[in-house]
Parts: C-alpha cells; structure tokens; sequence
C-alpha cells in the first residue's frame, strides 16, 4: 500500500480525475442524475422512519448504491496512485 505514503499525489490524482467520477455517477444515476436527488434524500432520511413510511428497501437501495459510489470512486483514486507510487515514484 505504497499510495498511502504519497498523500499529495492522492489528493492530485483524485482531482484529476472528477471525469472518471462523472462517467461512473452516470452509470449510478442516469445521463442526466435523475436518481440522484432521491439518493441524496435517503442519505439524510433515518432508516427507521423510511420503514414507518414503507420505503425501507428504497432507502437501503439508494444509500447502497451511493456507497458503492463513493468505494468506486476512492479504489479509482488509490489503484492509480499506487501505480505512480510503485512505478514512476
């Protein structure tokens, strides 16, 4: 785990590369994000009252999927840094 010795460069190629970001909240969300407000609805929503409003396992869904998201998108930022870090740096 060489990239966690290069911070700088992990903050760099994280920045980089918000292209590689869009292209996947694309494949999560839709061409244009149409999911992506009811995603962000379910994150500030408790579980335990979406299960009083019956949408439980939508809530569930959407906060997966945005996790899911977020794990992509920090294994992108690490893999192309540890890459540098072993070969270049």
């Amino acid at each position: 785990m060489e990239y966690l010795h290069h911070p700088r460069v992990l903050i760099l190629v994280g920045i980089l590369s918000t292209p590689v970001y869009i292209t996947l909240a694309k494949m999560f969300w839709g061409e244009k994000f149409e999911s992506l407000g009811d995603t962000i609805k379910f994150l500030f929503t408790p579980d335990f009252y979406s299960l009083f409003k019956g949408r439980f396992w939508d809530d569930w869904y959407a906060t997966t999927k945005f996790n899911i998201f977020l794990l992509l998108c920090f294994g992108w930022a690490a893999a192309i840094t540890e890459m540098l870090a072993r070969h270049v740096l």
